[in-house]
């Protein structure tokens, strides 16, 4: 989650827990390759949790997750295979025999990034989540993941000037 700090109550505080002043980001891996994306604000929903990843996720895969009601669509519409596990039941877990590490460690790190960039605009947070998914996938090379990266660029038709 990462707050969206122009939405507080009339007298000033936070919302309590996930809510509306909370933006939702939705993250899947598959073992080597990383998709982020807007959930909008609070919880998260089935049709958001479907919109967001229905054109990512193959249909009749097998889904890995926390037992989050919000994916019910998602498993329903494409006929995956759930696999759930209680996330209170794995706290206390050493992170080896955590089935939801993977996934967990990615979330880490996006929040790692977050809060190192803290003064960014909310508007650029889609840019973000792209930088976070080219970053963590593949290639592992550095050197051959920046090559790519000017390739892509030099090969881009479109021209920036320098005030826009």
């Amino acid at each position: 989650m990462v707050y969206d700090s122009h939405k507080r109550r009339s007298d000033g505080k936070e919302y309590r827990g996930i809510s509306r002043n909370q933006i939702c980001i939705g993250i899947a891996y598959d073992g080597s390759n990383v998709y982020c994306c807007l959930l909008g604000h609070g919880k998260p929903s089935q049709k958001s949790v479907y919109n967001g990843f229905k054109a990512h996720v193959v249909p009749g895969s097998t889904l890995i997750h926390d037992r989050e009601k919000a994916h019910k669509k998602l498993i329903q519409e494409l006929g995956l295979e759930s696999i759930e596990y209680d996330s209170k039941q794995l706290k206390g877990l050493p992170d080896s025999e955590n089935p939801l590490e993977p996934i967990n460690r990615r979330c880490y790190e996006l929040q790692r990034l977050m809060r190192r960039h803290p003064g960014f605009s909310r508007d650029d947070l889609p840019g973000y989540l792209d930088l976070f998914s080219y970053i963590h996938n593949p290639p592992q090379d550095k050197y051959e993941k920046v090559e790519n990266l000017i390739k892509r660029i030099l090969e881009n038709p479109n021209s920036l000037k320098y005030r826009d």
